[in-house]
C-alpha cells in the first residue's frame, strides 16, 4: 500500500466546504422519511396501498377533511444492550404524513381499510358520473 502525503497551506481546509453551504446552520435536520405509496383506479373503486414495515395499527392515522386524505404515522423504537460495564442504547424515531385529494361525496366511513404484514391498503369509491339531463330553453 502506498502512503499519500497530503499538503494543504490552510489547515482543516476540508472543513471549509460547510461553512459554505448557507443553510447549514439553519437546515432542520429530522427523523422523517417517507414509505412508497402506490395508487390505482380498478372496479369503479381507488386503490391506495402504503408500505409500512415496522409499525403497529395503533401508530397510523388516518383523516378525511375538506376533500383531503390525510394518512400519518410514527415509530419509536429502543434497543438496549449490556456486556460487562458496558451499556448501550440506541433509539430510533421515524414519521410520516401523506396527503391525497379524494373525490367530492367521499365520506370517512366510506373508506375502508386494511393493515397486514407491513401493508396498510385503502378502498376508496370512485364517484359514479352523473347523467347530464338536456334542458331546452324557449326563446320568447
Amino acid at each position: 500500500m502506498a502512503i499519500t502525503l497530503w499538503e494543504s497551506r490552510i489547515p482543516f481546509e476540508g472543513l471549509l466546504g460547510w461553512f459554505e453551504d448557507d443553510d447549514f446552520f439553519t437546515r432542520e435536520f429530522d427523523e422523517s422519511w417517507m414509505p412508497s405509496f402506490d395508487v390505482k383506479e380498478k372496479s369503479g373503486k381507488y386503490l391506495v396501498k402504503a408500505a409500512l414495515p415496522g409499525l403497529n395499527k395503533k401508530d397510523i392515522h388516518i383523516e378525511v377533511s375538506n376533500g383531503m386524505l390525510t394518512l400519518w404515522g410514527e415509530h419509536n423504537e429502543e434497543h438496549k444492550e449490556k456486556a460487562g460495564r458496558n451499556h448501550r442504547t440506541e433509539r430510533t424515531y421515524e414519521c410520516f404524513e401523506r396527503s391525497f385529494s379524494i373525490p367530492r361525496g367521499v365520506a370517512e366511513k366510506d373508506i375502508h381499510t386494511k393493515y397486514s404484514g407491513g401493508v396498510l391498503e385503502l378502498s376508496i369509491p370512485a364517484p359514479k358520473a352523473k347523467e347530464h339531463k338536456a334542458i331546452t330553453a324557449k326563446v320568447k
